[in-house]
């Protein structure tokens, strides 16, 4: 379904979702920014994956106790034909924050949810694979690094007697191991794939052995132009 411009896109969704749609705002041409009752998201998401053609981008997760007493979750969309990005935004709750998870419908949202879920402890509700994806295994329960109360510099002593855990293979399926291997310009990582004779049948991944905090240093300590010159040297 084609959309020439971002009003004729809205008329269509404020037709279909009229109590879920709070507001929206076009700050420039072919990006919508629209706020949506946090409940609505996997309904919503589920129209514009299946119905529009709406390609899902990645999330955004925001912690803005200091100024708004909320969380804030962006999840990203584009209508790549008609070259508009749909940003849908909810308001979250400042101590218990979660949102619905869009992978029943949308699977690739799974790293993008456990991401926000390991590094803002924003809750991802109905995720079939709730496992940490960025953080070690070691790392302290409901500690948080990219919410704005944990000091850059912080390290927690690591938790004891704990281990990946890796997901079970397909029934009858066959465990292909690949690594763990320790490439020179990209970060350590292990594959577990699951094959039924040629065919693979799904996978298992460990990596972010090279996550080093250099977005909340960023976020914290450095200067604008400090920041590539250090992303460039990870």
């Amino acid at each position: 379904m084609a959309f020439a411009t971002i009003s004729k896109l809205m008329e269509n969704l404020k037709t279909q979702f009229p109590k879920e749609i709070i507001s929206f705002r076009e700050p420039v041409p072919k990006k919508v920014y629209i706020e949506i009752n946090p409940g609505a998201i996997l309904k919503i998401g589920e129209y514009l994956f299946r119905v529009l053609g709406a390609r899902f981008n990645t999330i955004v997760g925001i912690d803005r106790r200091p100024t708004h007493h909320d969380f804030q979750t962006t999840h990203i969309f584009s209508l790549d034909e008609d070259k508009i990005f749909i940003l849908l935004q909810s308001s979250l709750d400042k101590d218990f924050p979660e949102i619905d998870s869009l992978t029943p419908v949308i699977p690739g949202a799974n790293w993008a949810e456990r991401e926000i879920q390991d590094l803002l402890g924003i809750k991802v509700k109905g995720h079939k694979d709730p496992r940490r994806l960025v953080l070690p295994d070691d790392w302290p329960e409901n500690l948080h690094p990219l919410r704005r109360d944990f000091i850059y510099n912080f390290r927690p002593e690591p938790v004891t007697g704990v281990a990946p855990k890796p997901i079970e293979p397909p029934e009858n399926a066959t465990v292909v191991p690949i690594g763990p291997f320790y490439p020179v310009l990209e970060e350590p990582a292990v594959f577990r794939i699951f094959v039924e004779g040629e065919t693979v049948v799904g996978c298992d991944y460990r990596g972010f052995y090279n996550h080093r905090g250099i977005e909340k240093i960023a976020d914290t300590v450095l200067t604008y132009n400090k920041i590539p010159f250090l992303a460039e040297r990870i």
